[in-house]
């Protein structure tokens, strides 16, 4: 069998790496990676704090809007397309970017195409094409194409760092425009909408198709009363304020707290590797001991790195680095938690409406906590607040999110013994 040939026979492998490159492109590029850019944009005169959250608060708020039409957007076009499109809009937003390192305007009008790229090709294009092409095997597939947001925070800070100090601003946002681009005519070269396509079936995993191996967990609905969804929609406004908003000032608050801007990308890169991990570790974790406990585990990290992170002023490296792990950790609460808690606990009936439900909840969280913490900083000469506010906010969604879970375990148990 030739080279080619054996690839077209596994090409399922080739679409899991052009999902993992979709993730890199539009959402590592401009969101989980750009953390590190804040620092320089605040000391743009004419920007500062209030300004740099604004130019992050676009970007967020771009990417709200942009969810709510995907669906017609993927109906429009199809998801080699649509994925390419979204590419051509980050690349668009980081070449504005780099021609408008001077002008607050200019910079906020990069931020509407970034917003764009990641609204439109982020998650529900590569769960698209994950489910289309794998019958088997879909948690892991999943897990692998999240990972590319996450290694783009570990790779791009340190690098974006050493670009400006050669060079200039404009010349690091120049290069990740070209990346976006070349990743997104990669993508679109290699990217088949359906197996059907090239005359194949969707993937099965030889345990699969012979019938053995051990079944996993199936979900369990709690089936949550409607009367708890609202203060359940707050708990992901809380947690999406966490993920977004706190994953996106932390450059600025190291640099803000005395660190240097290379030891700040370092902070982020740090942050980014345990946020990689944590993805692919997620699921695993809850399965083995259940959602409820999973949830414990990792809200405390959530928490305890937050509450590190308020001790930055302390100019210690080693808390620092401690709180980066435990905040990385814990922020796979935000991507890979939303989604098992919006399927366990969606009242029988509205379970496609609370996944999007709880989706839009997280999205307005991290646009309301991208536009507050520079005017926060404004008022109080630090971030510091930001963060103290944070750490409250997670744990009241950590107190409603586990007390649901344990509300209705034993209301379930209870319902067992009477049987």
């Amino acid at each position: 069998m030739t080279v080619l040939g054996s690839v077209k026979r596994h090409y399922e492998k080739v679409i899991c790496v052009c999902c993992f490159l979709i993730l890199f492109t539009n959402i590592g590029l401009p969101s989980t990676s750009f953390s590190v850019y804040q620092p320089y944009l605040v000391a743009i005169p004419g920007v500062g704090h209030a300004g740099g959250s604004v130019i992050l608060s676009v970007r967020t708020f771009v990417s709200l809007v942009a969810m709510f039409f995907v669906a017609r957007y993927y109906g429009w076009l199809n998801c080699r397309i649509g994925a390419f499109v979204a590419s051509i809009c980050v690349a668009i937003g980081f070449g504005l970017y780099a021609l408008n390192t001077e002008s607050y305007a200019g910079l906020c009008v990069a931020s509407v195409f970034t917003g764009l790229g990641y609204g439109l090709g982020g998650m529900i294009c590569s769960t698209m094409l994950i489910g289309r092409w794998f019958e088997t095997n879909v948690a892991t597939v999943a897990g692998i194409a999240a990972v590319g947001s996450g290694v783009a925070a570990v790779v791009l800070p340190s690098i974006v760092v050493a670009v400006v100090n050669a060079t200039s601003l404009s010349a690091a946002f120049a290069l990740e425009a070209a990346l976006a681009l070349l990743l997104g005519l990669l993508v679109f070269a290699l990217l088949r909408n359906f197996p059907e396509d090239m005359g194949l079936k969707p993937y099965v995993s030889k345990k699969a198709e012979k019938g053995t191996g051990k079944p996993k967990r199936a979900r369990v609905n709690r089936d949550v009363p409607h009367s708890f969804l609202p203060v359940l929609m707050v708990a992901m406004v809380f947690v999406g304020c966490a993920s977004v908003g706190g994953n996106g000032y932390l450059g600025v608050l190291f640099t803000s707290e005395g660190f240097s801007t290379e030891a700040a990308a370092a902070l982020i890169a740090v942050s980014g590797a345990c946020l990689m991990v944590s993805k692919l570790f997620n699921g695993v974790v809850f399965d083995a001991i259940g959602t409820r406990n999973g949830s414990v585990l990792f809200f405390l990290l959530f928490i305890g790195g937050t509450g590190l992170l308020c001790l930055s002023d302390m100019g210690s490296s080693w808390l620092a680095t401690a709180a980066a792990v435990m905040f990385g950790l814990g922020l796979s609460l935000g991507t890979v938690g939303i989604s098992v808690w919006s399927i366990e606990l969606a009242p029988k009936g509205r379970e496609v409406q609370t996944i999007r439900n709880f989706q839009i909840c997280y999205a307005l969280g991290g646009f309301i906590f991208m536009l507050l913490p520079g005017f926060l900083a404004e008022a109080f000469g630090t971030y510091l607040v930001s963060y103290a506010a944070l750490f409250f906010m997670l744990i009241a969604a950590a107190a409603v999110i586990v007390g649901l879970y344990t509300i209705c375990d034993l209301k379930a148990a209870r319902n067992g013994k009477d049987r």
